[in-house]
């Protein structure tokens, strides 16, 4: 079968990525690389970019190896279509404010060390909201809410949540022990750890550094961060009305990228 643990940028699909691994690994079924051609950077956990799918499900026996990949897809073209029960599209979602904090940290980190949380907003930040609300109303559009998994979720039930997991990619059920590996192995500081060590790849852009984008993983971290204006804002994007300049500058900036690019 192929896993797709896919969510948006900053939503937690690293750590539903991890746990999907970790299940295979605890259940001792065998993954299989995927080939390089679906996509060449080979430090990208993202192991078949969105605009190679279509080429993996034609020529890749999924039907009888296990593969599984990281991914942000967006596009109604790959999320609108019926595929075989072989191809488990897993998705998680994330508190939206608490979303764009955490992709606050990762702009600091990566590009911007000295941008105020209040320019990120502005510049960045807000569009990026109305991005991951297009994806979670996408989601929800094409998918059951059974394959939506939620951050707060697998933090405060994290036992339920790998039960649930396992039963949807057809694994016998887990033991006690298991899950307690699962939990174990998939935890903030090992996978921090992990990443200090070279034995993951997630933010491989940011190279031996990638270990400081495993922050707090905070729910409610956003209390800190928004002002009144800010605040009133981003929650009129979460309802997706957004005001129309908003919109107009998202359709031109981000959706004409991505349609190039797909």
């Amino acid at each position: 079968m192929l896993v797709i643990c896919n969510g948006t940028f900053k939503s937690g699909s690293s750590w539903l990525h991890a746990i999907i691994l970790e299940i295979f690994r605890v259940k001792n079924k065998p993954i299989k690389k995927i080939p390089c051609q679906y996509n060449p950077n080979l430090n990208s956990p993202t192991r078949i970019l969105e605009k190679k799918l279509f080429d993996f499900l034609k020529f890749e026996d999924f039907n009888t190896n296990h593969y599984v990949t990281k991914s942000h897809y967006f596009s109604e073209k790959v999320l609108n279509k019926t595929y075989s029960d072989n191809v488990k599209f897993i998705f998680i979602q994330r508190d939206i404010k608490d979303a764009i904090v955490s992709h606050y940290y990762h702009v600091k980190q990566y590009r911007y060390p000295n941008i105020s949380f209040e320019k990120y907003f502005r510049f960045i930040g807000k569009f990026k909201a109305y991005e991951i609300s297009l994806f979670n109303l996408r989601s929800k559009k094409y998918f059951k809410s059974d394959l939506i998994f939620s951050y707060s979720n697998i933090k405060n039930d994290f036992d339920n949540t790998v039960i649930n997991l396992c039963k949807i990619l057809g694994l016998k059920e887990l033991s006690k022990e298991e899950i307690l590996k699962i939990k174990e192995n998939t935890s903030l500081l090992n996978m921090r750890n992990a990443a200090k060590e070279g034995k993951n790849n997630y933010y491989p852009e940011l190279g031996v550094q990638n270990y400081k984008m495993f922050r707090k993983g905070s729910i409610g971290e956003w209390k800190k961060y928004y002002n009144k204006k800010n605040l009133k804002l981003i929650n009129q994007i979460i309802n997706l009305k957004p005001p129309s300049k908003i919109k107009i500058f998202y359709f031109f900036v981000f959706t004409l990228r991505r349609k190039i690019g797909f």
